[in-house]
């Protein structure tokens, strides 16, 4: 089967869950919550970045955090925390600490620390009051949790699906499987891992449409063209893109890079809506007058971030920084 119709396979696969209330499943590794809610008759709940992750059918909420045995980071991270993001764990009965074996074709469930949501509240609380990162970020190792607060551990050879399932759980799981499988064929033929993490399946989906090949998730870049040239992409579902995260150094290795690619795309459809090439220069031009004017209106900024509109693009076009390699009317 060919990349194309292997990346159709997935949109057709992704109809379910779109019927079933969970939206983009391919996005920020939604589809290992998803795997883990059906491993224990769990529902996922849609919401904000402050809903709990996922319910049960007594009642109780859940937060999941996971990472993949792959991973360089064995630890459960928690992003740009705020008071919010604590207040949260203090309305959800369990913390689900999960460990996903991905070594397999279809990843498992290898093991989890089962926290009540108020004792990784109260650990939060003591554990953020020194953290100096801009991104107000911690990382949470076993050690940490066997340490400082009561647990239970669920290992391999007890973690056993409940026993009744639903007839979407029973879909649920054989669909499931049918996305790894799928996205690990691709793997194959683009030799390149995780494409169900962060935003890879959509660079990837840009990619095929620019002849170009994209870069594993360690590269500075994310694509390169037939002749060896760089490109850092953006892909979002809205005419809005967001850099997140700038610095002198992410900035000057932009100049590198053959462009900077602004790509929407309809994740519901496998669809490109444009593609915009800029040139790199203009865009850290344009990146670093928002900036200033950002710091300037908010001096105690977190992180670093700004985003490029279409009236930026328009103007990049109109200056002969940018031009439309795929457009539909936006």
């Amino acid at each position: 089967m060919d990349l194309w119709k292997l990346i159709n396979k997935l949109n057709e696969l992704s109809e379910f869950f779109y019927a079933n209330g969970i939206v983009d499943i391919y996005t920020n590794s939604k589809i290992f919550e998803v795997l883990i809610a059906n491993q224990f008759g769990h529902q996922i709940i849609n919401g904000h970045a402050y809903s709990p992750d996922a319910k049960d059918q007594y009642g109780n909420f859940y937060e999941y955090k996971h990472y993949k045995q792959s991973s360089s980071n064995h630890t459960w991270t928690f992003n740009d925390f705020t008071d919010r993001t604590i207040k949260k764990l203090y309305n959800v009965n369990f913390v689900y600490f999960v460990v996903i074996n991905d070594k397999y074709d279809i990843p498992e469930i290898e093991k989890l620390y089962i926290v009540s949501g108020v004792e990784v509240a109260k650990y939060m609380e003591i554990s953020t009051q020194n953290i100096e990162n801009k991104r107000k970020m911690i990382n949470i190792s076993a050690h940490q949790i066997i340490e400082n607060m009561p647990y239970t551990l669920v290992e391999t050879h007890d973690i056993v699906s409940h026993p009744v399932k639903t007839e979407f759980e029973s879909v649920c799981s054989i669909a499931l499987e049918e996305i790894f499988l799928t996205a690990r064929k691709i793997e194959e033929i683009i030799n390149v891992d995780g494409i169900l993490t962060s935003n890879k399946l959509w660079e990837l989906l840009v990619a095929c449409n620019l002849n170009h090949r994209i870069n594993p998730e360690q590269k500075k870049h994310d694509a390169y063209d037939i002749n060896g040239k760089t490109y850092e992409y953006k892909v979002s579902t809205r005419p809005l893109w967001i850099f997140q995260d700038i610095s002198a150094n992410v900035l000057a290795s932009y100049l590198n890079d053959e462009k900077i690619i602004l790509a929407q795309v309809n994740k519901r459809t496998f669809t490109i809506k444009s593609i915009i090439a800029c040139h790199p220069m203009a865009v850290i031009e344009l990146l670093e007058k928002k900036l200033i004017i950002r710091e300037k209106r908010l001096p105690q900024v977190r992180r670093l971030t700004a985003s490029i509109g279409l009236k930026d693009v328009y103007k990049m076009i109109a200056e002969g920084d940018a031009k439309w390699i795929h457009r539909t009317y936006l």
